[in-house]
C-alpha cells in the first residue's frame, strides 16, 4: 500500500503535537479514583489519599504522605490566633481524631483539576495548590462542620527522584473561610475550622 508524503507529513506532525502535550503536563487531571490509594506519582494523589485516610479511618495511609519537614498551620478562629505545629503532633491528632470520632466524611474539590504554584525551597521547588474543603465530623454529641466557602493550602515536594516521583505533604495551611462564626457556647451541631477539630486531639 502506498501511503502519500501528504499522510506522512500530518502523522509525524500530529505525534509531534502530542508527544509536547504530554511533556508540559507534568500532573495531568486524572479522572476521580473513588476508594483507591494512589501511589503518589502524581501531585493530587496526595489530595486523593487525604480524602481516602479520612473517610476510610486509616491512619497510616495520612501518615505515609507527611514529610519529615511537615507543618500544620491554622488560626483559632476564636482568637485570631496563628497556630502550628509539626509531623509527630500532626500525626498523633490526626489518630485520635479518626479513631475518636463517630463518623466522618470529607470532600476535597480536586478531582477537576488544581494549579499548582511553583516556591523555590533551598535547592528544591516546592508545589502549592489550594482547594475548597467540606466535612461532616460525628464526636460525641456534638457534630462539626466548616463554614461555607472553607478552603485549605497544600504543599507537596518530590522525595523521590525526577524518573520516579513520590509526592510527599510538607506543608498544610487550614485557611478556613470568610463566613466562619464561632458558637459562644457548644452546641450539638457546630461551625469549626478543620484546624480547630484537629487540636480537639492535639
Amino acid at each position: 500500500m502506498r501511503v502519500s508524503l501528504r499522510t506522512i507529513f500530518l502523522l509525524t506532525a500530529l505525534g509531534i503535537v502530542a508527544a509536547l502535550t504530554i511533556a508540559c503536563d507534568d500532573d495531568p487531571v486524572k479522572p476521580p479514583v473513588g476508594d483507591s490509594i494512589q501511589n503518589l506519582t502524581h501531585k493530587t494523589d496526595v489530595l486523593n489519599n487525604i480524602e481516602y485516610a479520612y473517610n476510610k479511618r486509616q491512619t497510616n495511609v495520612y501518615d505515609a504522605l507527611l514529610d519529615d519537614a511537615f507543618t500544620f498551620f491554622y488560626t483559632d478562629d476564636s482568637f485570631g490566633t496563628p497556630i502550628q505545629w509539626g509531623r509527630d503532633v500532626e500525626s498523633s491528632a490526626t489518630a485520635g481524631l479518626l479513631a475518636g470520632a463517630a463518623s466522618i466524611t470529607l470532600d476535597l474539590t480536586w478531582e477537576d483539576g488544581v494549579t499548582w504554584g511553583e516556591q523555590v525551597v533551598g535547592t528544591e521547588s516546592w508545589f502549592s495548590t489550594t482547594v475548597f474543603y467540606h466535612f461532616t465530623i460525628k464526636i460525641g454529641d456534638s457534630t462539626y462542620f466548616p463554614n461555607s466557602g472553607a478552603k485549605a493550602q497544600f504543599t507537596v515536594r518530590n522525595a523521590g527522584t525526577a524518573e520516579k516521583p513520590h509526592w510527599k505533604l510538607v506543608e498544610f495551611h487550614d485557611l478556613g473561610g470568610p463566613s466562619l462564626v464561632s458558637a459562644p457556647e457548644r452546641t450539638s451541631t457546630e461551625q469549626m475550622s478543620w484546624g480547630k477539630v484537629k487540636a480537639l486531639y492535639r
